[in-house]
């Protein structure tokens, strides 16, 4: 860790984001990782994933590392038990602001992507094989009028970082929710739908002070909860927003940074209870 030491001996739980965290610059989660998550969720430190990916991918990650929690896809969309694979809850898109998404895809012509809690659908094929790369799903092409009222779970706005800075006054405007995920997406859930709304959820149920929650992010929609539990750390590659959210930044998402911070905590953890 590349900022001062923390005391991460008491640590509760592990909050974990995926994209631009746990997964490396291939979109996979290494091998020492899933690792690392596994034995600190047999040490007894639940590790809770919240991500923008899909159920069933993170079902995969959860189960490939043996966690037992309930996990966070759909950027708090929808919580899923890894074991059973039932949802706990379901969150959509209004109807206004998924209105309002396919404006600004018609009006600056940059690709959408629409969500429901089993399926991916996108505008366009770059779009739809991104999505498909990253969540190891398969994406359906479609146009906006296909779109069954209430059943969005998420929605994307897709390009390069410049185009989407391009974007920003468009979204500030007519989607004044949407927040950045990544620097490839303009990403929204529905208002009652967030990584905290969900991970706060999760943390009461599992009992737990989210001031003894350590978590690792990156993202813009990372910030929210990372500023909500005892111990969050950025990302070397995190965005801003993550950064000022910080108590310390780690190293690279390419570069095991993830990996080396829930191995310091399973090694304190583990020192405390001897």
């Amino acid at each position: 860790m590349s900022d001062s030491p923390l005391d991460l001996s008491r640590t509760a739980a592990v909050v974990l984001d995926v994209d631009g965290t746990i997964a490396g610059a291939d979109h996979r989660v290494s091998a020492r990782t899933s690792r690392a998550m596994g034995a600190l969720d047999e040490s007894g430190v639940p590790v809770v994933l919240a991500t923008g990916r899909t159920r069933a991918n993170v079902r995969d990650i959860a189960r490939a590392a043996g966690l037992r929690s309930a996990q966070i896809s759909c950027n708090g969309a929808v919580i899923t038990d890894p074991q059973t694979g039932a949802d706990i809850w379901v969150r959509t898109v209004p109807e206004s602001d998924m209105t309002a998404m396919i404006e600004v895809h018609r009006t600056t012509g940059r690709p959408l992507t629409w969500w429901t809690a089993g399926e991916i659908y996108a505008t366009d094929e770059r779009l739809a094989r991104t999505m498909a790369d990253i969540n190891e799903s398969e994406v359906r092409l479609g146009t906006p009028d296909q779109i069954e009222p209430g059943t969005v779970v998420k929605t994307m706005i897709f390009g390069t970082r410049d185009e989407l800075d391009a974007v920003a006054p468009v979204m500030a405007r007519l989607v004044p929710r949407a927040m950045r995920s990544m620097d490839e997406f303009w990403e929204l859930s529905g208002p009652d739908a967030s990584k905290w709304t969900a991970l706060e959820f999760l943390l009461d149920r599992l009992g737990i002070d989210p001031a003894l929650a350590a978590g690792a992010g990156d993202g813009g929609n990372d910030a929210v909860w990372m500023q909500r539990i005892g111990t969050p750390v950025a990302m070397g590659n995190a965005r801003p927003e993550a950064l000022a959210a910080a108590r310390a930044t780690i190293g690279r998402h390419d570069e095991h940074g993830a990996a080396e911070f829930l191995e310091e905590i399973l090694r304190q953890v583990r020192t405390r209870v001897a």
